[in-house]
């Protein structure tokens, strides 16, 4: 019996069994081509209203003539219902030639149906149910398959990275939107295509090995590198390759996906030179020094060669700052990290520990370590030297200076951390020696450290506690009237009593303490001079507390607060510190000028004593220094070079002091060649406040 399924909305066949295929002469595949119009005598509007009343259950019975293939015309019966599956209707259909029809329908007349053909008509309508079924089932896997195609090519264009497919015959079957834009065409225009056609141009070896280079079929290949493209552009790519093997394990084709790195390698390598260099002079920093330092203790270990650390620290460098401004800092900075850079031999290693501190590490100096010291001891003479040339910084000329620590380290050495602290002890020990001094690091340094911690900690306690106190000595000046004194700062130690600042400057300028206990000396000078009207004194001034910004506003206050004559008040600094810094140091002093405090140079001679600069300096005094006292007059040098001083000063209108006068002889010529001032154990030791000024509180 001929049955079809009809799609009632459009017309359409469905599905057909054979005795319709038979009956029409069309096959199964020709049937779902057609429609009932392309089979009906009927206008279109007339089948339609067929197919909506069949579909209502307003009619179910149909006689009309039907087309075949041949092009025969024959008159039939239909019988069609309305089925509904997953809220689709279709229509079955079952077709009787019309010579049949008056009997068929006489059969089914329900009134008068007889059981054969209840069984026949069951048998029929489960093997159309069954067939409608499996059409619908076919037709939602064929739209599930539609959209699971839809959303794997949107994921898939999702993805950054490049993925492809290729068949063994290495034709592209599958890629995504990142790989069209990496090839620079249509993904429509790449599919199809082999890697002959789309990468065969490309000279990129990295590129071709990835591309055209044999995989075995378990194998999965990673690879990192550099790739030009196509289209000309650079990427850095992570490319993944891998076969596809199918369920009875042969190769089916490969995988590969590219993916693009490069922002993120660039963002390593940022990261890396964020932790591990200075971003200011691009050295290495103190984290990959000690890296760099244990690997290289390491390879001299198992080599046995000896190796050398040195810390060089750029000498009073808060001062440039505060001269010159922090860009200037900076821009010193920068060329002393070009001069380490450009300076070292093939194989050493420079690095910025912190603000003003570079490390050096000399390799491979041998295995004796005599030689291994004399050559260290050459190489780093060599930097010194390159790093103590004048400097051209931002139209500025500086000349600086470095103190160096160094420690020999020999091919036992283990810890990294102690060989950095034993050159870092030998700096510490270079800048007590004074600006300029090399260290090299001996045992006896521990015990020195304990010794500077243990002064450090008195200094604090010292402020915090009134643990200072003032010496006068006196200035003696047949001439002058009043009583004229130097101020002379001492420490009273819990333990070790009394110490002069010989013992402890040092420390007290390289922690900063220098300054506080700088401006509590000042005061107490100022106390004394307003309760003393007929009091002198002459007190020093260090570096690090003339170079203050608001240095002068401090002595403005002071004058304020005290009731004293100016003139009475003499500020003692070093020549090195007037001529090193010029520039800021005549603004200084001429501001200090214009408030009528007078102005020394203390122990001329032992610095740069350039008489052009000290003929530009608003000075009141020269003080000759004691070790050019100490050879007069029986040192013919010394008494020439006193006299060369008394006659320049003399010129330039300055009053002579002389410090360290401790003979009659002494006395008596430097009295005979015109010196006014004289100062030292002849005359009185420096005594405590109370010995001169009784009632002083």
């Amino acid at each position: 019996m001929a049955m079809f399924v009809v799609d009632p909305s459009t017309g359409s066949f469905l599905a057909s069994n054979r005795a319709a295929q038979a009956l029409y002469g069309w096959s199964r595949e020709e049937f779902q081509a057609l429609s009932v119009s392309d089979l009906n005598q009927m206008q279109q509007s007339k089948v339609a209203d067929d197919l909506d009343q069949a579909v209502q259950l307003q009619r179910n019975y149909f006689e009309f003539s039907q087309r075949l293939k041949d092009g025969e015309l024959r008159e039939i019966s239909m019988f069609s219902w309305p089925i509904t599956e997953q809220g689709e209707t279709v229509l079955m259909s079952v077709v009787l030639e019309s010579r049949d029809a008056g009997r068929t329908y006489a059969i089914i007349d329900f009134n008068r149906m007889n059981l054969a053909f209840i069984f026949v008509l069951g048998i029929l309508v489960a093997t159309v149910l069954l067939l409608i079924f499996i059409t619908f089932r076919r037709r939602r896997l064929v739209r599930e398959l539609g959209r699971q195609h839809l959303l794997l090519r949107v994921m898939m264009d999702a993805i950054p990275d490049q993925i492809y497919f290729r068949r063994p015959d290495r034709q592209i079957v599958a890629c995504n939107q990142a790989a069209a834009e990496f090839l620079g065409m249509p993904v429509e225009m790449i599919v199809g295509k082999s890697d002959r056609e789309l990468f065969g141009q490309s000279e990129d070896s990295l590129l071709r090995q990835q591309v055209f280079g044999a995989i075995d079929e378990r194998d999965h290949q990673v690879v990192q590198g550099e790739v030009t493209s196509p289209t000309g552009k650079k990427h850095t790519l992570e490319m993944f390759r891998a076969p596809v093997i199918d369920p009875s394990g042969k190769p089916f084709g490969t995988v590969s996906i590219w993916r693009d790195i490069t922002d993120r390698r660039r963002n390593e390598e940022r990261i890396e030179a964020l932790a591990f260099y200075d971003p200011l002079t691009k050295l290495a920093n103190r984290a990959r020094a000690q890296e760099v330092l244990l690997d290289l203790l390491a390879a001299h270990r198992h080599a046995k060669q000896h190796m050398a650390l040195a810390i060089f620290d750029l000498d009073n460098f808060a001062a440039v700052n505060s001269i010159f401004g922090h860009n200037i800092g900076d821009a010193l900075l920068r060329a002393t990290g070009r001069r380490l850079s450009n300076t070292i031999e093939a194989g050493s290693f420079a690095a910025r520990l912190s603000s003003d501190e570079f490390l050096v590490l000399l390799t491979e100096l041998g295995d004796d370590r005599t030689t291994a010291l004399q050559t260290a001891q050459e190489r780093i003479d060599r930097l010194h030297e390159k790093l103590s040339q004048k400097a051209f910084v931002n139209s500025h000329h500086i000349t600086p200076s470095t103190c160096v620590g160094a420690v020999l380290v020999g091919p036992d050495a283990e810890s990294a951390n102690d060989e950095l602290r034993r050159a870092d002890l030998a700096m510490h020990n270079a800048k007590a020696k004074g600006r300029g001094s090399v260290s090299w690091f001996h045992d006896d340094m521990v015990d020195q450290l304990v010794s500077r911690f243990d002064l450090e900690t008195a200094l604090e306690r010292a402020l915090q506690t009134n643990g200072f106190s003032i010496y006068l000595q006196p200035i003696i000046n047949r001439n002058a009237s009043g009583r004229h004194f130097e101020a002379l700062l001492r420490l009273d130690h819990p333990e070790r009593g009394v110490i002069s600042p010989g013992d402890f400057i040092d420390v007290a300028e390289s922690t900063g303490l220098i300054v506080p206990i700088g401006a509590w000396v000042l005061e107490e000078a100022c106390k004394m001079l307003s309760e003393y009207p007929d009091l002198h004194l002459s007190v020093n001034v260090s570096v690090q507390q003339f170079l203050q910004e608001d240095f002068v506003d401090q002595l403005t206050a002071l004058l304020e607060r005290y009731d004293f004559a100016p003139n009475h008040l003499t500020l003692e600094m070093t020549e090195s510190l007037m001529i090193a810094n010029f520039e800021i140091t005549l603004s200084q002093l001429m501001a200090i000028r214009d408030l009528k405090i007078r102005l020394s140079i203390d122990d001329f001679g032992t610095g740069y004593s350039a008489l052009l600069y000290l003929k530009q300096l608003p000075l009141d005094e020269l003080k000759i220094d004691q070790s050019f006292i100490s050879g007069v007059p029986h040192d013919s040098n010394d008494t020439s070079l006193v006299e060369l001083i008394i006659t320049t000063a003399h010129h330039l209108g300055l009053v002579i002091v002389a410090e360290g006068v401790e003979t009659p002889e002494q006395e008596e010529w430097l009295r005979r060649h015109g010196c006014e001032s004289l100062q030292g154990f002849l005359f009185s030791r420096p005594q405590p406040i109370k010995h001169y000024l009784p009632s002083f509180h």
